[in-house]
């Protein structure tokens, strides 16, 4: 099985993957309507899915996560579908179910990735029309994988923007949309109400659509177009709210009402009043759809079960290294609160790169550091060191690549230091593979 997954993999591969380009034409390269077309050319029956479709800026995939965990809790069996991996792109699709009071993440099996893109393969060689990017094809093989599976419900995370997306040919239970911030603004537009449009794209006919706090601009926009789809709306800080938040070393408690719905004391182990807001977020969603009593306890459960890999995670104590996903603005102050709160004594040595379409000095301007390491990762997304070096203008140690940077960072470490990596997904990857056994 080990040679046919490896084959497997190495066909997925040969498809386009604009996840390795930062510069490319949103309206040319995402097209639905190609997807509607090879989804049925392919016969995945995707209309059979209960989904909870999710776009937004930041924190799309913490909310996926605790969305998966809070319907698993309920007994459900749950397709969970986000983006992009750390290792393997099977960690994009993963059923997650409670057993024995515990719930558990199951990736896609190498067997069952392999069986699903060699029933493609045979069409897709014959397909006179154009062929699937990979990031289409990865979506048809989380909802074959989720109808084989016969899950309950399906959980599916945006990939870029929403409108244009290839997971927007599902018709959602409901439509969340997370935090907007600026991000992909060559791609999505240089508004907050342009970029606003683009992810609220997801909203259907009638289906109700749950949103996170916004900026009156994004908020507006969304309103609008909830209204024109008559779809009902509800918006965290008026119609649900998290209050009486308070934070710890360890853990977050807050308390959660939506209408009559109330549940206190909740518990999560996410560091961060963002993810409080996700949190929030997530209850506010399965609430529009799951009208149940005495779920209180079973929420509170499977809410202090979640783990967020990568979101201000420690992979290191000794020497203490935190890694971090964030690669915008708002994530960048989401991390920059974060070291205010947990960690307001140490000196920070920052090990960054980005991405060559991002805006490094509006993200480093909202972290407070001592020392700073610029490196770059292996990707093909990512900035040149010295081009990053020389449009920063900051004092800053240069360094090829991530080993480098860490060797130099553990050198300056103390035991009033903090080592910090942040500024890509790709490069947390990177960091991850370095401290984490796989």
């Amino acid at each position: 099985m080990a040679k046919d997954y490896q084959q497997a993999l190495q066909y997925l591969n040969s498809f386009l993957n604009l996840e390795k380009k930062a510069f490319f034409s949103y309206k040319e390269s995402l097209k639905l309507s190609r997807v509607y077309k090879l989804a049925e050319y392919l016969n995945i029956f995707y209309k059979d899915l209960k989904a909870i479709h999710i776009a937004g800026t930041k924190g799309k995939g913490s909310t996926a996560h605790f969305i998966a965990y809070l319907l698993a809790s309920l007994g459900y069996k749950v397709g969970l579908f986000t983006s992009p991996h750390f290792f393997s792109f099977r960690e994009r699709i993963k059923i997650v179910k409670v057993r024995e009071g515990k719930a558990e993440e199951k990736l896609i099996s190498e067997k069952s990735a392999t069986e699903i893109i060699e029933k493609f393969k045979d069409p897709l060689a014959v397909y006179d029309k154009e062929r699937p990017t990979y990031f289409e094809l990865i979506t048809f093989i989380g909802l074959e994988y989720f109808l084989n599976k016969k899950v309950d419900y399906a959980v599916v995370e945006v990939g870029l923007g929403g409108r244009l997306d290839s997971t927007n040919i599902i018709n959602p239970l409901t439509s969340v949309i997370t935090h907007i911030g600026y991000d992909h603004v060559d791609l999505l537009g240089n508004s907050l109400a342009e970029i606003a449009a683009e992810k609220a794209g997801i909203i259907k006919e009638k289906i109700p659509v749950v949103s996170s706090y916004q900026r009156h601009l994004a908020a507006k926009t969304i309103k609008k177009i909830a209204k024109k789809n008559k779809s009902s709306f509800f918006i965290l800080g008026k119609d649900f709210q998290t209050t009486n938040i308070r934070m710890n070393k360890n853990y977050t408690s807050f308390d959660f009402e939506f209408g009559e719905n109330k549940i206190k004391k909740i518990k999560i182990y996410a560091k961060g009043s963002y993810q409080v807001e996700n949190a929030g977020l997530a209850l506010a969603s399965v609430a529009a759809i799951k009208k149940e009593n005495k779920t209180a306890a079973l929420f509170k459960k499977a809410l202090s079960q979640c783990r967020l890999t990568g979101r201000f995670e420690v992979v290191s104590k000794k020497p203490l290294v935190v890694v971090d996903v964030a690669h915008n603005q708002s994530s960048a102050r989401a991390v920059s609160d974060n070291l205010k709160r947990y960690y307001l004594k140490k000196k920070i040595i920052l090990v960054f790169s980005c991405s060559s379409d991002k805006k490094p000095n509006q993200m480093l301007s909202l972290i407070n550091y001592d020392v700073l390491i610029l490196t770059q990762f292996n990707h093909p997304r990512s900035f040149d060191v010295f081009q990053l070096k020389k449009i920063l203008k900051r004092k800053a140690v240069v360094t090829e690549n991530l080993k480098d940077a860490l060797k130099i960072a553990k050198d300056l470490y103390t035991k009033q230091s903090l080592i910090l990596i942040c500024g890509s997904f790709f490069l947390a990857a990177e960091a991850k593979k370095e401290y984490v056994r796989i």
